[in-house]
């Protein structure tokens, strides 16, 4: 008659894993293994939640500057200034805002202090702006305006407007590729800095210019047109159904991309980080599951005379098999609920306290933006657990082949 496995399989391995076969104390193997995937647990939890914080800092700069979905022309085209058009996106209830841009490649310079740079000039409504969270990064000045009375207005990025000194009020002269090219230098725009802005990307940082729309008119598209329209998702609606509404709504001569798509290589990279972040620190566990294999197989050698009474009192090989797999799952579960509690800890540690900060080109924000998904904290722990007991199987299925005669006479 063979034992039940119920009850008495767990119970055995809950007692050999506390206590050591010929010393009467705790199995200090036992602490090791579940101290390794605690470790790896924990490092696993920080990691992802670093990575993930950075990469939503990351992806909202971004969305700030080029917005989540932007309508651009499928061709060498502009856009028309189709005001019908704008107004039938806006009707969509997935979009909560239509707002039109015009950009390009310039060279800036600021004849009062002989300077010059290339840059990306961007034309945009003050409207819009605003609306995109623009304003919030600014590190002095103000939107982008058209004065009646003075040049209209400009604002750089923070690295930029440091190459020209933040001269507030200088006039800066911005020169299309188009004026290099004509006899009487026409579309070259005139503007006065007037605020700095830092998106937190030093790549946006080092080159971008926002200018009014109309004076981007000026310079790059006289014959009128716009080179694109950001889109803001309504609330409530997924970027990926803002898209799928507008290609349903834009004609064939016109693409819906998303901040992914106009941003290939920077989305890329944050996947690949990820990915390559995730299965470096998956190999710390993967190493303590080594641990728990020499673990469980030192077990399995110890306890060889409890193995042969058990098959003597009638016991199969299916009841010791799991035995040593409860041994190998309980310490996964302990190290992954520990490894779970300690690495929540070091994220609050990480992300309140500025216990590490930022490169300063990330001197946008002082400390580590985490950002803890729990979703991704339960998958951590359920694969430390599933490798803990993959570890255990090759020992665990040793020990139930073992002949019990073979283990009385050692």
């Amino acid at each position: 008659m063979e034992v039940p496995l119920s009850s008495l399989s767990w119970k055995l391995a809950w007692r050999y894993l506390r206590r050591h076969p010929q010393k009467n104390k705790l199995a200090f193997a036992s602490v090791v293994s579940a101290a390794g995937v605690t470790l790896g647990v924990a490092a696993l939890v920080i990691v992802m939640s670093v990575l993930a914080g950075l990469a939503d800092f990351i992806s909202g700069s971004v969305k700030a500057v080029d917005a989540p979905v932007a309508v651009l022309s499928a061709g060498s085209n502009p856009l028309p200034d189709d005001y019908v058009f704008v107004s039938s996106l806006l009707l969509l209830p997935e979009v909560r805002s239509v707002s039109p841009f015009i950009e390009g490649e310039a060279v800036a310079r600021m004849p009062s202090r002989d300077m010059e740079a290339g840059c990306l000039v961007r034309g945009v409504t003050e409207q819009s702006f605003l609306e995109s969270g623009l304003d919030t990064m600014l590190i002095w000045g103000s939107a982008p305006t058209v004065n009646s009375s003075d040049l209209p207005g400009a604002v750089m990025g923070i690295y930029l407007s440091e190459d020209f000194m933040h001269s507030a009020g200088d006039t800066i002269l911005l020169f299309p590729p188009s004026a290099f090219f004509s006899s009487g230098r026409t579309g070259i725009g005139r503007v006065i800095l007037t605020g700095s802005i830092e998106t937190g990307l030093p790549v946006n940082d080092r080159k971008i210019v926002y200018i009014p729309l109309e004076t981007a008119s000026r310079m790059f598209l006289p014959g009128g047109g716009y080179t694109g329209l950001f889109i803001e998702p309504e609330q409530g609606y997924t970027q990926e159904q803002t898209v799928k509404a507008l290609q349903q709504a834009v004609p064939d001569s016109m693409v819906v991309l998303t901040w992914q798509q106009r941003n290939p290589a920077l989305y890329a990279s944050l996947k690949l980080e990820s990915l390559g972040a995730f299965a470096a620190i998956l190999l710390i566990t993967l190493v303590a599951s080594f641990n728990i294999t020499g673990t469980i197989a030192r077990s399995v050698v110890e306890r060889r005379r409890d193995i042969a009474v058990l098959k003597a009192m009638g016991a199969g090989g299916k009841l010791i098999l799991h035995v040593f797999l409860w041994e190998g799952l309980l310490v996964g579960l302990t190290g992954a609920f520990s490894g779970i509690l300690l690495g929540l800890a070091g994220c609050w540690l990480i992300g309140s306290t500025g216990i590490i900060q930022l490169p300063d080109v990330y001197s946008f924000h002082e400390s580590f933006p985490m950002k803890v998904s729990f979703g991704e904290v339960i998958a951590a722990g359920a694969v430390a657990v599933l490798i803990s007991l993959a570890a255990a199987l090759i020992p665990a299925a040793r020990a139930s082949g073992q002949e019990p005669a073979k283990g009385l006479r050692q």
